[in-house]
């Protein structure tokens, strides 16, 4: 609670010195506005929080990582690619003792330990938005057994992203204390963790402890919600054991101590202000003021900033870059899904090759069919012995006038040839006297009438002496 007390003291004197020396002119105010813009943005509070505890700030985050039993290192902000490399030095400064804390607002990957998502969540959900802002959101999805989210009902996040973890190395045991609400886009954001801590159970492992927001440890965002309770239970934690060495780093610039701050040495060590002529000049000490004035005072202020809406209004006119690399993405989808298109509507348009209608031909029956072949083959058996016919009648030609003109073998002339024939030649003669002796045609094929004049042909040579005139 002495912590606390701090924390609302010192914004009690920065707020009401800036209220006591106001000047009247025009660029006084303006200058003056413009420096309490620029405050809660900051982060000397939560700076505080750590160097109250006895963390003295480091000469570089070199002296800090090679002390890892010793020593805290802070990350918020902005981190580039370039900024990113010494990813697995905070890895092992972590497993040897050191505690870390990562609130970054960039799409980034730390090595083995997170990834970054800089996606602005918003919702449409009155009961999860804060003050009636869609990127301002309350955050009621909390782990209340760990230690970070003892006694607290609900965070307030500002544009936050969300965090993919990961499971290298094998010493991280990952907790998810605080996760997106349901009601949230883009979908793929919904239940992703806002905030996850590291606590191994080995006893030489330190704290890391990362958060998608880092809006969260800004001096404007800790007076939302529980956000001031949350920042004391994380320097509680970031501070257990022996730590004497603190590196802050905003936007990858390390940070001085926070007394160094010009928004405190400008509260501590106001200009003197012109007096009016027409106020006498005193010499008497004004009364000092009670802790218990100072007190209800500096709570009058607080609630009075928290129902004006000042910090939303400001932040409403500072909005986070867009994402170059997300840009890219968008354009070439831009121009695929654009080609696409043209290439749809191209082969609508193009008149298809339709084939040649096939010629119409008259159906026939089965019968028809049938009766169409077997006309065929009786054609080739009527040629047949046509043929066979007529070489027996050329054979008969010597024979009596008595003897069948078809039994060819009884001409005399031609038994001399007949003995010297084949025995297959003679078989060839007798069915082609069987087929010119038939009184139908039989049923042949094509080939087969070829075969019978192929035979007819061969069996005039033995006989070409008798069959010439």
């Amino acid at each position: 609670m002495a912590i606390a007390r701090l924390l609302l003291m010192l914004l009690f004197s920065i707020v009401l010195t800036s209220n006591v020396f106001a000047q009247n002119k025009v660029d006084g105010d303006t200058a003056r506005a413009a420096s309490n813009s620029e405050w809660h943005f900051r982060h000397e509070l939560f700076q505080m929080l750590l160097e109250e505890r006895g963390l003295k700030v480091a000469e570089s985050l070199d002296a800090a990582l090679a002390s890892p039993r010793d020593s805290v290192i802070v990350l918020i902000g902005k981190q580039g690619r370039a900024k990113s490399s010494y990813a697995e030095d905070l890895s092992t400064f972590a497993e040897g003792g050191g505690a870390v804390l990562m609130a970054l607002d960039s799409s980034v990957s730390i090595g083995g330990v997170a990834s970054f998502t800089s996606t602005a969540i918003t919702s449409e959900d009155s009961a999860t938005r804060y003050q009636g802002h869609a990127d301002c959101l309350r955050v009621s999805d909390l782990e209340r057994s760990h230690p970070l989210m003892k006694g607290l009902s609900e965070l307030v996040i500002n544009r936050s992203g969300w965090l993919v973890l990961h499971l290298q190395p094998e010493w991280m045991n990952w907790e998810m204390i605080a996760t997106v609400p349901k009601t949230c886009s883009p979908r793929r954001s919904c239940g992703q963790p806002l905030i996850a801590a590291s606590l191994s159970g080995l006893p030489d492992a330190g704290t890391l402890i990362v958060a998608a927001d880092p809006s969260l440890f800004t001096n404007g965002m800790l007076w939302h919600g529980d956000n001031a309770l949350f920042a004391i239970r994380v320097s509680e934690l970031l501070c257990r054991g022996e730590k004497r060495r603190l590196a802050f780093l905003v936007d990858g610039q390390p940070l001085p101590s926070y007394r160094a701050s010009p928004l405190l040495q400008q509260a501590a060590n106001p200009k003197p202000q012109p007096i009016p002529m027409s106020v006498p000049l005193q010499n008497v000490p004004p009364p000092k003021p009670t802790l218990e004035s100072a007190l209800r005072l500096a709570n009058s202020v607080i609630q009075n900033v928290e129902e004006s809406n000042i910090l939303n209004e400001a932040l409403v006119n500072q909005p986070r870059p867009l994402n170059r690399r997300l840009y890219t993405w968008i354009v070439l989808v831009g121009l695929v899904a654009l080609m696409a298109a043209w290439l749809t509507l191209k082969m609508e348009h193009t008149a298809a090759v339709n084939p040649p209608s096939p010629i119409a031909r008259t159906m026939k029956t089965a019968m028809a069919l049938l009766n169409g072949n077997d006309d065929q083959g009786r054609q080739y058996g009527e040629a047949a012995q046509l043929l066979a016919r007529e070489f027996c009648q050329e054979l008969s030609a010597g024979a009596p006038p008595s003897s069948d003109r078809w039994h060819c073998l009884d001409n005399p002339a031609i038994q001399p040839a007949l003995e010297s024939m084949s025995a297959s030649q003679r078989r060839e003669l007798a069915s082609l006297i069987e087929l010119a002796d038939g009184s139908d045609a039989p049923h042949i094929s094509s080939r087969r009438l070829q075969q019978i004049g192929l035979v007819i042909h061969q069996l005039r040579t033995p006989l070409r002496d008798i069959l010439q005139p």
